[in-house]
């Protein structure tokens, strides 16, 4: 099962891409934390996903009601 885990988180990181927190997301940052009354860390990954057209995946309660973001509950 530890094997299989490891192989699990590899695929999802090998699908990852480092983004630049441009000016632009930094400005939707900035109105996403003011209309959904989230934190700095949260704001900028939401206004990232939208900038870069990427899904959300996350098991953040902070997250669980907004649009585009696939919530997973803890176990």
């Amino acid at each position: 099962m530890g094997e299989q885990k490891a192989l699990d988180a590899y695929a999802q990181m090998s699908r990852t891409r480092i983004v630049d927190l441009t000016d632009t997301i930094s400005l939707k940052a900035a109105d996403i934390s003011i209309a959904f009354k989230l934190g700095t860390a949260d704001s900028i990954i939401l206004a990232t996903a939208k900038e870069c057209n990427a899904e959300i995946v996350t098991s953040n309660k902070h997250l669980k009601e907004v649009e585009k973001v696939k919530f997973i509950g803890k176990q």
